[in-house]
């Protein structure tokens, strides 16, 4: 597959060299912590997986954590492994709809305090490949793309038309050959400093969705 020079995220058009910049400028505690420990067990939440989304400014009390896993116990679970990719909001009964119902099922009911920002934190360390890590960057990030898809799926909220923003960006980038391409540079990133060098290689275990998150971070 050919791969392109530049890719855009968020509107915001990225060469290779200005892509590998930003892995390298990323905070070096933050994949090694958040990222790399694999999720714990489907169909639950547990206080490490909690404690984890610390590293990503979650800034989760403990009671507040106690909700997600209470809420855990029921909650309409997607399947291990699930992609945006595969979530087409046009299907009508298909993951989008899945990913949705277990959304809701957690931001439906949240106490004051929980934002989609939390939920959304929680959701992405159990399916990194599918819920985008919706932060107050993200969200204005994709401000723009989203209102676009306001006209499109007027009875989609806005965390969803979010979604569907993403996910183009998500699709374009593999369909152009700019993840594989992203993915090739670092794994060859060559650094003075053996560390730095090896943080940034070492980046190759994240998903897609994670490699355009960090782009927009």
């Amino acid at each position: 597959m050919a791969t392109t020079a530049a890719f855009t995220v968020a509107g915001t058009e990225y060469t290779l060299d200005q892509a590998l910049d930003r892995f390298a400028s990323y905070p070096r505690k933050t994949p090694a912590r958040f990222d790399y420990p694999p999720p714990g067990d489907h169909g639950t939440i547990t206080p490490e997986e909690i404690r984890r989304t610390r590293y990503v400014s979650s800034r989760i009390s403990h009671v507040e954590g106690d909700y997600f896993i209470t809420r855990a116990a029921d909650a309409p679970w997607v399947p291990t492994g699930a992609d945006l990719a595969d979530a087409d909001p046009e299907v009508r009964g298909g993951l989008f709809n899945n990913m949705s119902s277990l959304y809701w099922h957690f931001a439906g009911t949240a106490p004051r305090g929980i934002s989609f920002a939390k939920v959304s934190k929680v959701l992405h360390l159990k399916f990194p490949a599918m819920f985008p890590l919706l932060d107050s960057r993200l969200w204005k990030a994709y401000r723009a793309d989203a209102r676009a898809h306001a006209a499109r799926h007027p009875e989609l909220r806005q965390s969803q038309l979010r979604w569907i923003a993403v996910r183009e960006d998500l699709l374009t980038a593999r369909s152009s050959g700019a993840i594989e391409g992203l993915r090739d540079a670092l794994a060859r990133y060559e650094h003075h400093e053996p560390a730095v060098q090896q943080r940034v290689r070492d980046m190759t275990r994240l998903t897609d969705l994670r490699l355009l998150d960090i782009l927009v971070w």
